[in-house]
């Protein structure tokens, strides 16, 4: 339940471009976000400010609003800072979880492997997005925490579109999971910190490498594409699914 419409404008902006669906480079239009969310122009100011102060958004005066788009290099080093941040969650969490939270992760080790099983790449993802919460929440450091879930937030939309789903990634991902799980239930500091932090490295190489050879250079997509190549007009059709559920949104 939002308190504002700010921050039910805030929430929906980012939420769609953690997902992707406004995607790197997307321009953003005051007067038509104004329509979408059948607001007045000062909560998509607001909304529009707090996101770029968080970095989900470029304001440029006179130029326009966009959705930022991040370079290999900006890549890279987002991936190095969570590598290191998800081992040492991983150290912290392998002296303070607790009992009921190593029965959660053991739960959803089970619901994973459901997921594998079926194929189901939606029930995977959320699996893994829960999966990795459930440890944060076991260090006993809130602010870590935070800074682990914004990052995993800002590199989303890059870990999505880079290559087609595999389902061998996939189980490579959930044994390393399996791994992590009974390193914290022998309260094994150093091998948890090695297996979380190995884990982020694997699939953030691509990008880590990009960043090396060309730090200023990534591209979303298949191709080069300049920032704002995707046409304000395309904006509501980036929204379907978001005025299909929020009724207070406009056609």
């Amino acid at each position: 339940m939002f308190v504002t419409n700010t921050d039910r404008v805030r929430a929906e902006l980012e939420g769609r471009i953690v997902d992707g669906a406004l995607a790197p480079g997307t321009t953003l239009d005051e007067t038509l976000l104004c329509k979408m969310f059948d607001v007045s122009r000062t909560p998509v100011r607001e909304a529009l400010l707090q996101l770029s102060a968080e970095g989900y958004v470029r304001i440029v005066p006179r130029a326009g609003i966009y959705v930022v788009q991040l370079s290999a290099g900006e890549l890279r080093e987002m991936f190095e800072s969570m590598a290191y941040f998800e081992g040492l969650c991983a150290s912290l969490a392998a002296q303070r979880i607790s009992d009921s939270q190593l029965k959660k992760a053991r739960y959803l080790q089970e619901l994973g492997n459901d997921a594998l099983s079926r194929q189901d790449i939606d029930a995977y993802r959320q699996y893994d997005k829960e999966f990795h919460e459930c440890i944060y929440g076991g260090c006993g450091n809130s602010y870590l925490r935070s800074q682990l879930i914004y990052l995993r937030k800002r590199t989303r939309p890059y870990r999505r579109h880079h290559g087609p789903f595999s389902f061998e990634q996939a189980q490579s991902s959930w044994d390393d999971h399996q791994v992590l799980l009974e390193a914290l239930q022998r309260r094994d500091e150093t091998h948890a910190m090695q297996v979380a932090s190995r884990h982020v490295r694997m699939y953030a190489l691509p990008f880590i490498e990009a960043g090396e050879v060309a730090p200023e250079h990534l591209y979303f997509g298949a191709g080069p594409r300049q920032a704002g190549e995707l046409s304000v007009m395309d904006m509501p059709r980036l929204f379907l699914s978001a005025k299909q559920r929020d009724e207070s949104l406009v056609p």
